[in-house]
């Protein structure tokens, strides 16, 4: 009769033993392509958000800067510019007789793209320096700021990334310039013409997305009142530990509030200057008469004139 030959025990063991290390090190192997799947998906995420939230800042300024290039043909953006440049408008506001003592003054509102509607001073704030947020016209609840819970103040109809926007004019001793420098040729300037000068503004677009966090609603709404620069100039009301009404002045920007409550965000900021241009209109030749020479729609409107050059 044939013996069956056995293994002996010893050898069994080590084979266990090297069975185990080729899973431990197939095991190891695996977390280390999880992790590095994990980090390489969480960097494309933040570049992603990233590109998203420049691009959507970048947005509302040129939606601001066609707000003044408008196409004279287009009533309704006619309407929109009009508004800008009046006393209740975002440059109106610092430009209007008077209104020096507005410098430094920021003008804040959500930017909704998909309004009719570009600016309304009625759903806006203004921050003022001098000790405490000044209301102007607002009427709505979010007063210029937007709110998470409002889905009408997202850029897109997706809810995932929101625009505030602050438009200001620079105090003079904030702004470095040669004297004259802001008044176009061929100009006088007078105090009373708003168009004698090229003003000077600086605009903060601050992109943020608020479903990325864990912040509350209200701790947002907080870091969105705080000043775009300069926090230790602008203030706001408070009570000292006496209970007694105080100035208090802030300590963070928006950006740094955003930032320490772990909301993505990122502000873009532009100056951007107001030019007056000069277009000339050529009425009559000079030495002409108006027999063969037809005044222009625009100089009989401009000087109140009729076609023969006749005083309306």
């Amino acid at each position: 009769m044939k013996k069956l030959s056995s293994v002996p025990s010893s050898q069994q063991g080590v084979a266990l033993i090297v069975v185990l290390l080729f899973l431990i090190l197939i095991t190891l192997a695996g977390a280390i392509a999880v992790r590095n799947s994990t980090t390489d998906l969480r960097l494309t995420t933040s570049e992603q958000a990233d590109v998203l939230l420049l691009n959507t800042a970048d947005n509302s300024n040129k939606s601001i800067e066609q707000v003044i290039n408008i196409d004279k043909n287009d009533k309704q953006a006619a309407l929109q510019k009009s508004i800008a440049l009046s006393s209740a408008g975002m440059f109106g506001y610092f430009m209007n007789v008077g209104a020096e003592e507005n410098r430094g003054d920021q003008i804040v509102f959500c930017y909704r793209p998909r309004d009719a509607y570009f600016f309304r001073m009625n759903e806006a704030t203004v921050i003022d320096p001098s000790g405490s947020s000044k209301l102007v016209t607002g009427s709505t609840s979010s007063k210029g700021f937007c709110r998470v819970s409002n889905a009408a103040d997202f850029s897109s109809a997706r809810n995932n990334v929101m625009t505030q926007v602050a438009v200001t004019r620079p105090s003079s001793d904030m702004v470095a310039s040669e004297p004259f420098e802001y008044v176009p040729t061929q100009r006088s300037i007078t105090t009373s013409n708003v168009n004698s000068s090229s003003p000077n503004f600086r605009l903060f677009s601050t992109s943020f997305l608020p479903g990325m966090t864990t912040a509350s609603e209200e701790d947002i709404l907080d870091c969105l009142k705080k000043p775009n620069q300069n926090a230790a100039d602008y203030g706001y009301a408070g009570k000292d530990k006496d209970g007694k009404d105080v100035t208090k002045y802030y300590d963070q920007t928006l950006t740094q509030c955003l930032a320490s409550k772990g909301v993505p965000a990122k502000t873009l900021v532009e100056d951007v200057k107001l030019e007056n241009l000069l277009k000339p209109e050529k009425c009559l030749d000079y030495g002409k008469g108006t027999a063969s020479n037809t005044i222009s729609a625009e100089c009989q409107k401009l000087l109140n004139i009729s076609a023969s050059g006749t005083p309306k």
